[in-house]
């Protein structure tokens, strides 16, 4: 059977949502948003093996959170200045693996995913070039001129908000992130597509799987998990 990894990437510095300290660590319902995303994936895929991209200076405040609330971490991987930097150290951490295997990749603010979308992304990935889970645009969208002066309506339909985790095979993560980085390389995928690989599907995400960016964000988790619990 193809092994799969899992990278969850917290090395940002969430300066969005404003604080003493990063998004990731904040506390949701008791325990830490970081604590919550790394459970999810151990009870979807208990076999993986995961790996924890942090910033240097955040690497002593989560022990002493692991440690507070009796969590087992998994293996930290040194962040970088850039996301893409970070998702690199971690590909370059899976060493003695098949070039086969599937890597999970997933935002540490991201607590909220389910069983369900991360098992589409690893069955997806593994008869294309990638898979990742999108959802549809509610909102209205209009899109800027050169100047950023004016706007024009855009149809909807035709595009897609993208989610985590994104579920790649491990040999083409490692030759997509031996290119030179670039300022358009917004997530895994825009990566992978630069290195020639276009054939990437979209899986069915959820709009539960929300990115913790703002205090507001931090509210909706909180009532969508006491929603999950009232089950």
């Amino acid at each position: 059977m193809t092994p799969t990894y899992i990278i969850i990437v917290a090395a940002g510095t969430g300066s969005r949502f404003g604080g003493d300290i990063p998004k990731q660590f904040v506390d949701l319902c008791g325990k830490p948003v970081l604590c919550h995303t790394i459970e999810a994936f151990r009870r979807a895929m208990p076999d993986a093996e995961m790996r924890l991209v942090l910033s240097p200076s955040m690497t002593d405040f989560w022990q002493e959170l692991c440690e507070r609330y009796s969590f087992r971490s998994p293996a930290v991987i040194r962040g970088g200045a850039t996301r893409w930097e970070s998702v690199k150290n971690a590909v370059n951490s899976i060493v003695d693996a098949p070039q086969s295997a599937t890597v999970l990749i997933h935002d540490g603010a991201r607590p909220l995913v389910t069983e369900e979308v991360i098992n589409r992304a690893v069955a997806y990935a593994r008869n294309t070039d990638g898979a990742i889970p999108a959802i549809a645009v509610t909102d209205s969208l209009r899109e800027l001129d050169e100047y950023g002066t004016a706007s024009q309506p855009v149809d909807r339909s035709r595009f897609r908000a993208v989610q985590t985790p994104q579920a790649f095979a491990l040999w083409r993560l490692r030759e997509a992130y031996s290119l030179p980085y670039r300022d358009d390389f917004t997530d895994d995928a825009s990566v992978i597509a630069a290195a020639g690989f276009e054939n990437i599907v979209l899986t069915p995400g959820s709009p539960e799987n929300i990115k913790i960016t703002t205090p507001v964000d931090l509210l909706l988790a909180k009532a969508i998990l006491e929603q999950r619990s009232n089950q």
